[in-house]
Order: C-alpha cells, then structure tokens, then sequence
C-alpha cells in the first residue's frame, strides 16, 4: 500500500507543477476562440438554496432477490413538459463492501420516437432494448450538492431553486431536447438510504453504471422507453466529472455488459491527495466555500472506508458537530450554514494519513480508460482549478487513454454548462459522432499545450 500511495502521489504531484506552468506559459492559440457565453448570467434560478422535503418513495423497501442493477421501483415526475417522458427511479447497486444497496435517480426520454435515425413515427420499437433500436442512452452524473438524502437530483427536477434543477435545467433537458434519453444517479444515500459517496469514485462510479444498467431494458415501470445499447456514453459536470472519471475507469472489470461508446468531463473535480496541498488547503484562517466541500470529503471517506479512517480522525469536535448538518442541507443552503468558521477550526492539522491513504484509492486517473474520453474545461473557472485539470489530461494521455481536451479561455465553472455543449467543438456531437462510427479525436500529442490545431473550428 505504501509503495503505491508513494507511486501515486509523486506521478500526481509532477503532474499538477508540470500542469501550472505549462497552463501559464501556454501561446493563445491553444484555445478556443469563443467569449464566454452569457446564458449562465440568468443563473438565479440555479442558485439551489431550497431543500426539498424528502418524499415516502425513497422508503421503497428494496427486495431482497434484487440484483446489482435491477430496477425496482419508480414513479412519473409531475408536470413534466409534453415532449417528455420523466420518472424518479430506484434501483440496486453496491457499496464499497459489495454489499446491495437501493440508490435512487432520475429517468427521462423524449416522449415520441423511438430515437433510430429517421424514425418520425412516434413508436417506441419492439421493445427490445436491442442495437439498433431505441435512443441513445446517456448517465449523467451531477455535480456538488451536498450528501443529505434531500439533495439528490431525483427529487425537485422542475422546481427552481433546488438541487434538482440545477441538473435539469442546464443538462438533462438539453440532452433529452437532443434527442437521447438520459439517467441521472443521484449518488449513493442521496435519495434512498446508503451511504456518503462525495468524492468516493468507487462508489459513485458503481451508482453510475448500475443506473444505466437499470434502465437500457425497456420497463412498464418507466413507460418502456427503448434504448438502443450500442449508443451509450457517460456525461458529467463538476464532482460529476470526477465521477464519471471513475465511472469509466471501473466500467471494465464492474460493468464489462455495458459497452459504453465514449465519456465526456466538464470541469472534473479532483482533490490530489497530496500531504502538502491539502495541509495548505485545510490550513486556511479564513472562512469560505471550501468548508462544504471538505466536511462533505471527510464525512464520505469515513462512512465508505470505515475500516481505514474516522470521522473523529479527520474533524475537530467543532467540525464533527458542523458535519451534522449535512442531513438536512443542502448546495448553497449548506454552504450558508457551514461557512461562518474559519475552516481551520473544522478539520484536524496535518491531514489525516489514512484519509489521504482513502483518497489515493478512490481518486481516478491511475489506470488506462479504454474508452474514449472528451474534458472541457473553462479558463476563468475558480471552484475547479484549470491546473488541475489540465493535470489530469496529462495523466490520462501517459495512461495511453484517448483524450480529446478543449479549454475556453473566458468561461467560469456555470457557463462551462452551455457553452461545451453549444460551441464548437460541441460535446454533444462528440458523443454521436463516435455513436456514428467516426474516430474518436485525440489531441494528446499536443497535451503539453492543449492546443487543439487538428480539431475542427478552434483556432
């Protein structure tokens, strides 16, 4: 184990300094030419700072016969759009101890079509869930919302102000308008009971994949939507990013049923798990944002390697008692509540080894990912560092994973939202231009820049 953390941390550590100046010596022409694009400016609707309350139909008993990604329960979303099929859903996935747990998401389709090319008829197929047959199906994983039962995404899609629309919003319903049907996990205990999986890539990968299992066989449960199952891809924001990361990294021994075609990463969040950064992180006299995302870290690393470290080990008793907070609240809500103390009277200095021994185990960007991945990362983005990133496609590319990277030099975490979707070079047509056949784009050879010369309309 030691031997491996050390591997792991110097490779990281070389590739985070090698990241940063290269970012800053980096010419103009590695980027986009694109302003940033202005639809997050309307954000407020996204701001998520209610908490919903949590309904009965996550209480659904699990059966006891389920199998790791069975869907076992699920119910329309209310007011949902005409031209939309919408469903919260439960269904069964694994913890980090193989043990079976329900884990709830979010289900939606166009409401016509079956979604093969040239099909205007409005049936659904045979039902067969078959290649060929069906829309493309795309996991969706979210980004930071908090760990409480109320905050997953499943809950509120259509409600303004509540952490499900902040995914509705501005992802699943552009992707759906698309043409695809997409599953969004809410995350292991964000929803149905489990436990805490921020930044845990094992176990958000698993709630992941186990969602796409869940639905790519047509169900009476979820009005027996077709998926055509050689059309599948992974697709996340932010934590998300990170989860789908991981997602595609574990796919190959967890989920090898699944052929999933390619992934695409916006803004991936990654915490390097390196003594010295996170010494300089936690050491931190004053308060800001930073005190949600490392009191939701440790209360997930201690729930899901319980074995290896403890809550009382990475918290003071102030911060043990602020953690309590996290049932209840959620997004900027939670934010609110836990940002009125400098973060360095929450969390124990130095860090905890064996927390840092958890997250060399659970962070991505270890082993070769055989499918294709595409990262969009904005330049002007202060909650996910670009050096970081930028760190990570050096990782993936020495791994020999095919990496297409795409940087905006103007874009902030929120508009990275519309703008890798609706600007050239488009995720969307990153994603059904590999579902067409077409070879998927790999720009590693010029990663120490990010340029991007050989990829259409970029400069």
């Amino acid at each position: 184990m030691a031997s491996r953390t050390v591997h792991i941390v110097t490779a990281i550590a070389a590739a985070v300094v090698s990241g940063a100046v290269l970012f800053a010596t980096a010419p103009p022409t590695s980027l986009v030419d694109a302003p940033m694009n202005q639809q997050a400016e309307a954000g407020g609707e996204l701001d998520s700072d209610v908490v919903p309350e949590l309904r009965d139909f996550y209480d659904t008993p699990m059966p006891d016969d389920a199998e790791v990604g069975q869907l076992f329960a699920a119910e329309p979303v209310d007011g949902a759009p005409d031209d939309v099929k919408l469903y919260r859903i439960l269904y069964v996935s694994s913890d980090l101890q193989n043990n079976k747990i329900p884990v709830s998401g979010i289900y939606a389709a166009p409401s016509t079509g079956s979604g093969s090319e040239g099909d205007d008829s409005g049936s659904e197929g045979d039902g067969s869930g078959t290649q060929g047959d069906g829309f493309p199906l795309v996991s969706f994983a979210h980004g930071t919302l908090g760990v409480g039962r109320p905050c997953g995404i499943s809950q509120t899609p259509l409600q303004p102000r509540t952490p499900g629309y902040t995914a509705w919003a501005p992802h699943i319903k552009p992707l759906v308008d698309a043409g695809l049907a997409v599953v969004g996990s809410d995350y292991s205990g964000m929803g149905a009971p489990g436990p805490s999986s921020y930044l845990v890539g094992p176990l958000e990968g698993r709630g992941i994949l186990d969602a796409m299992r869940a639905v790519q066989d047509p169900s009476p449960l979820t009005g027996d939507i077709p998926i055509d199952t050689s059309k599948l891809a992974v697709y996340g924001k932010s934590q998300g990013g990170e989860a789908a990361n991981s997602a595609l990294q574990l796919a190959p021994d967890y989920a090898p049923d699944l052929d999933i075609a390619s992934g695409v990463l916006l803004a991936p969040g990654y915490t390097p798990p390196i003594r010295g950064l996170l010494d300089t992180v936690i050491d931190n006299p004053t308060s800001t944002t930073q005190n949600m995302f490392v009191l939701l870290i440790a209360r997930s690393y201690a729930e899901s390697y319980p074995d290896l470290v403890s809550l009382d080990e990475i918290l003071t008793p102030e911060g043990i008692e602020k953690a309590k907070l996290l049932d209840t609240y959620c997004a900027k809500a939670l934010t609110d509540q836990v940002s009125d103390v400098p973060l360095n009277q929450l969390v124990k200095t130095p860090v905890s080894g064996d927390l840092i021994r958890a997250m060399s185990m659970a962070m991505p960007g270890t082993k070769r990912i055989p499918t294709p991945i595409g990262i969009w990362q904005g330049l002007e983005d202060v909650t996910i560092i670009p050096q970081f990133t930028h760190a990570q496609v050096m990782a993936q590319c020495a791994l020999g994973t095919t990496t297409f990277y795409v940087r905006y030099p103007d874009d902030d975490h929120g508009s990275m939202n519309y703008q890798a979707r609706e600007h050239q070079p488009s995720a969307l047509d990153y994603m059904k231009n590999i579902w067409d056949g077409e070879p998927a784009p790999d720009n590693c050879a010029n990663r120490l820049l990010g340029t991007l010369n050989t990829a259409p309309a970029v400069n």
